[in-house]
């Protein structure tokens, strides 16, 4: 199996995280289904925690936050991630945005944040952003969104989005 940071493009980085969280365990899964699902979200806890890699992308809480964020960065591109605790897609996104996030530090009109929608004080925000799923990733410039959800599930599709918008937005 690829490791999950090589994985690019290339094949599902949602069935890749499935099949690391669970080959080799097959012999402790439980038959049941509700002891299965307890003994599954054990092992995305144990992940989130221990595996993952460590971001560092500030967490918006709330509108008011996010408003000011989105004032304080308007002449910026602005990513949001917008994403949720054990959710098996927004962990299997970790690896490539944790590269991203160290390539687009670098630029200093780029800013990048974080919004866990399963947080009471960010469930009007994900509604006001029409969050219908997760992970979602939005762009913003001159406090407006930029173009559709990236649904980019790699690191060079994801990066290409981002490089694009910068030279639609004629920011360097």
């Amino acid at each position: 199996m690829a490791d999950l940071d090589d994985l690019g493009d290339k094949g599902s980085p949602v069935f890749s995280l499935f099949e690391k969280l669970v080959r080799g365990k097959e012999h402790e899964m439980p038959e049941d289904r509700g002891a299965w699902a307890e003994w599954f979200n054990k092992r995305l806890e144990d992940y989130e925690s221990q595996a993952l890699p460590k971001m560092h992308i500030p967490e918006l809480m709330g509108e008011a936050e996010f408003e000011k964020k989105l004032r304080e960065n308007k002449d910026k591109l602005m990513i949001v991630k917008f994403w949720k605790h054990q959710c098996l897609p927004c962990l299997s996104y970790g690896p490539f945005l944790k590269k991203a996030e160290e390539e687009l530090k670098k630029n200093p009109n780029v800013v990048f944040y974080s919004v866990d929608i399963k947080r009471p004080e960010n469930l009007k925000l994900s509604a006001w952003q029409r969050i219908m799923g997760t992970p979602s990733l939005q762009t913003f410039h001159g406090m407006r969104q930029v173009g559709e959800c990236i649904e980019s599930t790699g690191y060079t599709g994801f990066m290409a989005h981002i490089s694009k918008s910068l030279d639609y937005l004629k920011i360097t």
